[in-house]
């Protein structure tokens, strides 16, 4: 099975959420590519313990996600960051010609989300989507009929 190299980019509840997922693949029955988180970045050194006690894999666990992105073994990159930091850390993920999985919202404001889509559009090669899981909650199906 081919693997993606990820970095996880923020290590709190949802970069420990992810680790968990990709910890889980092997459940997966289709033959897709599965995630293996081999770096990490958060300027808090106690968010990057349990990281490096449950993932033996880890290669790189730095302060600072700009050391990340220069590394050419990394493919991809896992943000959970907080939100208004999203533009400036996307901005340079996706400039840097990693793919890119990242939190909702995408920019704080319209600006922050233009900027961002401008990072995109001048990075065609790079795969960029946004993680949100409120789009099948009941409450958010009933405003999509609503909208429909």
């Amino acid at each position: 099975m081919k693997t993606v190299k990820f970095a996880i980019i923020g290590c709190g509840l949802m970069g420990r959420e992810f680790a968990s997922a990709a910890a889980r693949w092997c459940h997966l029955l289709e033959d897709i590519p599965a995630p293996e988180i081999i770096a990490l970045a958060d300027p808090n050194p106690a968010a990057l313990e349990w990281f490096k006690h449950n993932l033996p894999g880890i290669k790189y666990a730095v302060a600072d996600y700009r050391e990340l992105l220069d590394k050419q073994d990394i493919e991809a990159v896992y943000c959970a960051i907080p939100h208004i930091m999203h533009e400036q850390v996307y901005c340079d993920i996706i400039r840097s010609g990693k793919h890119l999985m990242g939190e909702k919202p995408f920019g704080m404001d319209q600006a922050q989300n233009n900027a961002i889509m401008q990072a995109i559009a001048d990075n065609p090669d790079v795969f960029v989507r946004c993680s949100s899981q409120f789009p099948f909650f009941p409450a958010c199906q009933e405003l999509i009929n609503w909208i429909r």
